[in-house]
């Protein structure tokens, strides 16, 4: 078509040289323009085409890998894209994934489509691009209980209901990325929700929309202050009027940073840093453990404790696991929105690859362990086995974050979701449908 045009082009350079008449050449030089405008929308149309081709391509991508909502989503998103090649002729580049902490999956990409008539006035390819956005609907994602289970199939069962638990959840279910089994008792949950299969849990729903990660980027709010190789770990009495010796302190514009370097051991009855607190405290944790010894009894107010470090040693919360032991750690986070880590009462690291088996971090919290949380516990590299009691605290929100979850023995948990979450500030993914919000 573009040899065509030329000769057109040329047939009417020749009219113009014509004198002879006086019509032909006049009406030659119209032609030109006129034939130059239908050829660049015929190309206009093609690139047209091919750019609603490329947005399809791109929110059938990004609607997959939000479905998937693993760590690996932007990979299955870039996969489906790939395979729905552009039949008209379009050179895309590779689409850039991102999520942002509400949940939301976004993505763009750009390419470019050779033109053919236009060739000859020497435009060679015009510019086409996409972008697209996926929110994950109106429905707030509220299980008490979510595992991650990472990079595991669906078929692996993360989610474990052994023994004989009591399980009392209000406004709020369980739910799994992978799958769950409710071997010793139903669990009594008002929803129980797994992307891959349930088996013997009340309320049952299989095969559901994997829950993405929404913690994971806080730790970006992590600076480390510890020496490298310090280990040497603190102690704090929450019997004490002040906080112990020994650690690193930082001021916040909304209140204290105290770095542990090793362990921090937690003993003794009271409020860590006072009943009613008039600022935030975040404690960080770095390259050890928190430890809850026999027969403390600690509260935290306005408080979020970090487990972080170097990747050297795995970061677990510990209680006493002997017969006839038993602690009680009960905490609750910050409601200032101005504080990052509002609405988190305990966050482990993510990048805390180093873990004490294959799977993950084993955290055992024994048969005289209690754990009271209002706000998130964020444990996504601990494998924890509950032998003890949990409840929700004063507010009535807990959500427990792990990356898999198994009950044994007698276990007593008394959990909740109600108007407490709006009032902690906790950020929760929103559930399914999936609908594209560009």
């Amino acid at each position: 078509m573009g040899g065509e045009f030329r000769k057109l082009i040329r047939g009417g350079f020749a009219f113009v040289a014509n004198r002879e008449g006086s019509v032909l050449p006049l009406m030659a030089l119209l032609a030109i323009p006129i034939l130059a405008g239908i050829g660049a929308a015929v190309d206009y149309s093609r690139a047209a085409t091919a750019r609603t081709q490329l947005q399809t391509a791109l929110d059938s991508a990004v609607l997959a890998g939000a479905k998937d909502g693993s760590p690996n989503w932007s990979a299955v998103a870039l996969a489906v894209f790939n395979g729905n090649p552009n039949t008209l002729g379009a050179s895309a580049g590779t689409p850039s994934f991102s999520m942002d902490q509400n949940g939301n999956y976004h993505a763009s990409v750009t390419g470019s489509v050779g033109t053919s008539v236009m060739q000859a006035l020497g435009i060679s390819s015009i510019a086409v691009s996409a972008t697209t956005s996926v929110a994950p609907g109106s429905g707030t994602e509220n299980s008490c209980i979510l595992t991650l289970d990472h990079d595991q199939s669906l078929s692996d069962v993360s989610l474990t209901l052994n023994g004989a638990p009591n399980l009392s959840l209000t406004g709020c279910g369980i739910r799994s990325n992978t799958s769950m089994n409710c071997n010793g008792h139903n669990g009594n949950a008002s929803a129980s929700i797994a992307a891959g299969n349930v088996a013997n849990c009340s309320n049952s729903s299989s095969n559901q929309v994997a829950v993405p990660d929404i913690y994971a980027g806080l730790n970006t709010n992590i600076t480390m202050q510890c020496p490298k190789g310090a280990s040497s770990g603190v102690t704090w009495d929450a019997s004490a009027t002040s906080p112990p010796a020994g650690l690193i302190k930082i001021s916040q514009s909304y209140g204290t940073e105290y770095h542990v370097c090793g362990d921090l051991t937690l003993t003794g009855t009271g409020y860590l840093t006072g009943a009613t607190p008039s600022s935030d405290t975040i404690i960080v944790v770095e390259n050890g453990n928190l430890n809850v010894a026999a027969k403390a009894n600690v509260n935290t107010v306005r408080t979020t404790i970090v487990l972080t470090g170097d990747n050297s040693l795995p970061s677990a919360i510990t209680f006493p696991t002997g017969k006839g032991q038993g602690a009680t750690l009960t905490v609750s986070p910050s409601t200032n929105s101005a504080n990052p880590w509002v609405g988190i009462a305990i966050y482990q690291d993510p990048v805390l690859t180093n873990t004490d088996s294959p799977w993950g971090i084993a955290d055992t919290f024994g048969p005289g362990a209690t754990f009271n949380a209002d706000g998130v516990v964020y444990l996504p590299r601990s494998n924890v086995t509950w032998h003890g009691s949990g409840a929700s605290n004063n507010n009535k929100c807990t959500k427990f974050v792990l990356n898999t979850f198994t009950t044994d023995g007698s276990v007593n948990l008394n959990f909740s979701q109600t108007s407490g979450c709006t009032t902690l500030g906790v950020q929760q993914w929103v559930a399914v449908p999936l609908h594209l919000a560009q």
